[in-house]
């Protein structure tokens, strides 16, 4: 059927497949005697000269830019972007798509294409929108991957990109309500995800100013209410390291009551199960973190952590550990301090790790209980905030990609 699955009310017949040259016309950069050489390249210009990492499968990417004179540009033939237009990456990092529309247009009024990419100048029977969607799609994605070259650094041809196949509806009504649409759930996937880096910055930074600097007793943004010195402790000084017994894999099944957790799928997905009867016993006779527990790698990747929430489970021996420490320290306060501290001695060049008295020999600074508590609650809350921001931009990209694949033919 060269219908798609879930369509818009009111829009009905079939759709069209035609060859990307009959819907626009495919141009190259200049690539002769006056294209740009190091020497013609500042931090700020006239014209920004698009680099690989300027167009990126999310679009463009102005974090690392170049520019060339006005007279440079004028000296140089194809390539120079009109306001609608799509670029398209034929080399190294096939496939990457943007379009130059009014707002990126009223960002960078001049821009220029390099060597690895290609214009593509939509005529009056497609719209710009749909036609910069369908290309992202996997069915546009697929044609790209079927048309290009090479192993050492892939590249596609103007000519083969002209004779790749679009897919539309007849309506040009039905393209810009396609268009529209996906173009809102890209706004909101960017929105949720600047959201998201822009909270990682601010927790940065937070981080760097809410806990002394080395040498120093106080940091320099503190909550209202609280003064004083804070104290250089050891970790031992707290408390000690407990860990869980270990597990030897003939004691473990595919399936069970419990799940067991080791270093490799800490935090994810068990990597086996125990029986309850066996849980049960290690459980009574051997160390087990309290619900609030902050588990830590030791081994590996240093200092990953999981906060225990009281489900049953059980993690592997010395290399998932956690501080059983008095009152003096919170738990929350401890999540934030592992994600700062710089630990006394890690050992190990291939697999690294944090031996139990490195870690209790480990000095930190902790404030009263009442402000470890209050910055506690501060990072959780920010942490909070990441986490659903990021779950809403990662939800929103799964429902674009079950949409692209029913609001386009299958055939």
């Amino acid at each position: 059927m060269n219908t798609p699955n879930i369509r818009f009310k009111g829009f009905t017949g079939d759709w069209e497949q035609r060859k990307l040259s009959d819907l626009v016309d495919v141009m190259d950069g200049d690539r002769g005697k006056n294209y740009p050489t190091e020497s013609d390249f500042y931090e700020q210009g006239h014209t920004l000269f698009l680099n690989a990492s300027n167009v990126t499968n999310q679009g463009f990417l102005f974090d690392s830019t170049q520019y060339i004179t006005e007279d440079k540009s004028n000296s140089m033939g194809n390539g120079k972007l009109c306001e609608d237009d799509i670029v398209l990456t034929s080399r190294g990092s096939l496939g990457h798509i943007a379009w130059y529309n009014t707002d990126i247009k009223g960002q960078v009024p001049n821009a220029r294409i390099n060597s690895g990419m290609l214009i593509l100048r939509p005529k009056d029977s497609v719209n710009t929108s749909y036609l910069h969607q369908f290309m992202k799609s996997e069915k546009g994605q697929k044609q790209i991957e079927f048309l290009s070259f090479g192993s050492a650094q892939p590249q596609l041809t103007k000519k083969g990109v002209e004779g790749s196949f679009v897919q539309y509806p007849n309506s040009l009504e039905e393209q810009t309500k396609l268009g529209e649409y996906f173009a809102n759930i890209d706004n909101l996937i960017t929105l949720h995800q600047r959201m998201c880096d822009s909270l990682k910055q601010v927790k940065k930074y937070m981080l760097q100013k809410m806990f002394p600097k080395q040498g120093e007793k106080v940091p320099e943004i503190r909550f209202a209410g609280f003064t004083g010195d804070w104290e250089q402790r050891r970790f031992g000084d707290v408390g000690s390291v407990s860990m869980c017994k270990r597990i030897f894999k003939d004691e473990t099944t595919d399936e069970g009551d419990i799940p067991f957790f080791k270093i490799g799928t800490f935090g994810g997905e068990p990597d086996a199960y125990i029986s309850r009867l066996l849980f049960e016993d290690y459980k009574a006779k051997y160390p087990y973190p309290n619900k609030g527990d902050i588990l830590l790698s030791a081994s590996g990747t240093i200092g990953r952590m999981v906060e225990y929430n009281g489900e049953e489970a059980y993690f592997q021996d010395s290399n998932i550990v956690w501080l059983s420490h008095d009152q003096s320290i919170d738990n929350s306060y401890l999540k934030v301090l592992y994600e700062i501290v710089r630990w006394d001695g890690i050992e190990g060049s291939t697999i690294q790790r944090l031996y139990n008295d490195n870690f209790l020999k480990t000095k930190f600074m902790m404030p009263s209980v009442g402000e470890q508590e209050k910055i506690g609650s501060y990072f959780s809350n920010l942490d909070n905030l990441i986490t659903l921001h990021q779950r809403k931009s990662d939800s929103l990209k799964e429902i674009k990609k079950f949409m692209l694949q029913n609001m386009f033919p299958n055939k």
